[in-house]
Formats: C-alpha cells, structure tokens, sequence
C-alpha cells in the first residue's frame, strides 16, 4: 500500500506510464511489531505546493505501471 503521484497524458491513443510509489515511514516500533503501513492523516498533502510535505517521512513502495 502507497501513494502515488503521476501525469495522465491527455492526448489520446495507448500511453505507457510508470507511476513511483511511496509511504509514510511508521516509527520504530511500528515497523518491529508489523503494524501495518501508517497511513496520512491528510491525504490531500501530497497535492499541495507547500512545505508540508517535504516534512513527511517516506520510504519508497515500489512503483506501477499503467497503460
């Protein structure tokens, strides 16, 4: 489980897209007792232009592929 920000072409026909994946990094004890991903408390962060979320902790998730 992640977040994931990426651009959607808008002219048509088939596209390939690789969208880069991240999540919050819990703390320690979270991540020694497998609690599960955390998760934000405001979701709408990561689309803001301000300093907020370059505060977050994060730890790469992977990434998916659309077409």
């Amino acid at each position: 489980a992640g977040y994931g920000v990426c651009h959607v072409p808008s002219a048509p026909g088939c596209h390939r897209v690789t969208c880069v994946t991240w999540r919050p990094r819990g703390t320690r004890g979270q991540r020694l007792l497998g609690a599960g991903a955390p998760r934000l408390r405001v979701p709408e962060v990561t689309a803001t232009d301000g300093g907020d979320r370059f505060r977050l902790r994060t730890e790469s998730a992977g990434s998916v592929r659309l077409e």
